[in-house]
């Protein structure tokens, strides 16, 4: 596994996840440059010059190839400016997708992870399969709504909504593309290949599809099979003639990044049976090995991105990220990121701060404060309930920085809908969590979070912390392996046409479950034999 973690990010300095584990691929891109000389044209052959290239690429490669508009307006000068040496660049055996004079090399691609809260992007040099430089950045089209049903909803208010939506995200992507190709000292137009992966409604939006009726039941999605579309339809500042790869997506609330997070764990090709969670806004979980998957996606909001939280912010500097608290005198000791004076508390924290709480028997199983413990950190009253984490003589916010007792309900009711999720998969499988042989957890929060404290309180189920995997961010692994291999988009097709999705709404149990899962850890001890003699 590679974890990859910049320092700083575009917006408020957030700290982003860029990489994670990813199986190697055999190198077999989709584009490829072809050198070949010409003969020149004379009174005895008038050949026009757009069939004399075709035909010197037909001897050279054995393929009848298409010719891109654009390509086919540069033709006349560029073969011409080299002493009639040009290099094609070709996409699948099928299309040249532009033309340059001389002898060239140079071939790139481009990969993004479309996340409902972040962009990642990758420029990869498809010549050797290297990523030569990376970025990422707020999805932009948060100001449109903090989770994906708050968008799909204000694409519905008009038609030039998806347009806004679309435009937004795709000059996200853009400044990505740019500021790669700045640290890399790499031309945009020698972007031939773009591949993305995004949950179905982030899909949708980005090619301009209508996201409306993912979000009514029963949850369709308009489009499941991957598709390839011209760069310059979607405003793309990449070369003109770049197609654009999207990953296919499995149901209306399990899509591409879902499929990416399978190609990047093996756990398709895998004997064990594994469990894989992506925390996110959108959780979406995959449980199975090479016989059977299946899938589902839990709403379990923005609270471990620190969203909806009192005190809550995103993992920017000052925000602490690790939080121990004393059982004896019930004192908090705290990291925050970049070490900086304490702003808020990120998702992390947030598992901790609750779990600590548990451990301390400040809050019982129901996620009530003790009213019986007394300590100046602890203030009772209500819903208003809280305890001090830290005084506001040593925040940078010149206020007490605390967690409520609302806040605890928030992460109740999040990490309720992801265990819920992994049960009702496991019931589907006929598995129990004994059976499980490896957990894979997967995104930015699923990286920072302390494994034991996020099983102390019930997030997902009583795996063994030996079989537990941080697998950072996979989804962007998936489209860098698809981007480099068409070979993986097939494996990516048959993915999705295989791995079965499970509608937790249309369970019967759905409900008393996701009640249940609300305990700490769990209202049955049973669940979490392992939990129950730390929280006893």
């Amino acid at each position: 596994m590679v974890v990859e973690v910049p320092s700083e990010s575009l917006l408020d300095q957030q700290r982003l996840l860029f990489k994670g584990l990813e199986k190697k691929v055999k190198l077999k891109p989709a584009i490829r440059n072809v050198v070949v000389s010409l003969q020149q044209p004379s009174l005895k052959d008038c050949q026009s010059d757009v069939d004399r290239l075709l035909d010197a690429l037909k001897l050279e490669t054995g393929c009848q190839l298409n010719l891109d508009f654009e390509a086919l307006k540069k033709i006349p000068h560029v073969i011409r400016e080299k002493d009639w040496t040009v290099t094609a660049t070709i996409w699948k055996n099928q299309e040249v997708i532009d033309i340059q004079p001389g002898k060239g090399s140079a071939c790139y691609g481009f990969a993004v992870d479309v996340g409902t809260t972040k962009l990642a992007g990758y420029l990869l040099d498809l010549n050797n399969g290297e990523i030569v430089a990376s970025a990422s950045t707020m999805n932009p089209q948060i100001s449109f709504g903090e989770d994906v049903i708050s968008r799909i909803r204000f694409a519905m208010e008009k038609s030039e909504n998806l347009s806004e939506l679309q435009r937004s995200v795709i000059d996200g992507v853009n400044k990505l593309i740019d500021e790669t190709c700045k640290k890399a000292n790499v031309s945009a137009e020698n972007i031939y290949d773009f591949c993305f992966a995004g949950n179905t409604a982030m899909h949708h939006i980005f090619l301009g599809i209508t996201p409306n009726y993912v979000a009514l039941m029963p949850y369709p999605a308009a489009l499941q099979s991957s598709i390839d579309v011209k760069a310059r339809e979607l405003s793309l500042g990449i070369a003109k003639g770049a197609y654009v790869h999207a990953l296919p997506t499995i149901a209306g609330f399990v899509g591409g990044d879902a499929v990416a997070d399978i190609l990047a764990t093996g756990i398709y090709t895998a004997e064990e049976l594994s469990m894989l969670v992506d925390i996110g806004t959108n959780t979406e979980i995959i449980l199975g090995n090479k016989h059977r998957l299946i899938a589902c996606s839990c709403a379990s909001g923005p609270a471990f991105e620190g969203a909806h939280i009192k005190h809550g912010m995103r993992a920017s500097n000052g925000a602490i990220e690790q939080i121990w608290i004393n059982p004896d005198n019930f004192e908090v000791g705290y990291k925050t990121v970049n070490g900086d004076k304490p702003r808020g508390l990120c998702g992390s924290a947030v598992v901790d701060v609750v779990a600590e709480l548990l451990k301390s028997r400040l809050i019982d199983k129901s996620g009530r404060f003790n009213k019986n413990i007394n300590t100046p950190r602890l203030r009772i009253g209500g819903k208003a309930s809280e305890f001090v984490i830290v005084w506001r003589k040593d925040s940078s916010t010149e206020t007490d920085i605390t967690v409520t007792q609302e806040d605890i309900r928030v992460i109740q009711l999040a990490k309720a809908a992801i265990y819920t999720g992994a049960y009702i998969l496991m019931k589907h499988l006929g598995v129990t969590f004994h059976d499980i042989e490896k957990m894979y957890l997967a995104g930015a929060f699923g990286t920072y979070v302390d494994p034991l404290n996020a099983k102390i309180i019930g997030m997902y189920p009583d795996i063994p912390l030996e079989r537990v995997q941080f697998v950072g961010n996979t989804s962007g692994s998936g489209a860098r392996m698809a981007l480099l291999s068409i070979d993986v988009r097939e494996e990516a097709h048959k993915i999705a046409r295989s791995v079965e999705y499970i509608e937790l709404g249309a369970d019967p149990n759905f409900q008393n479950e996701f009640l249940k899962a609300t305990y700490l850890p769990h209202k049955e001890s049973d669940r979490f034999p392992s939990i129950t003699k730390i929280v006893s």
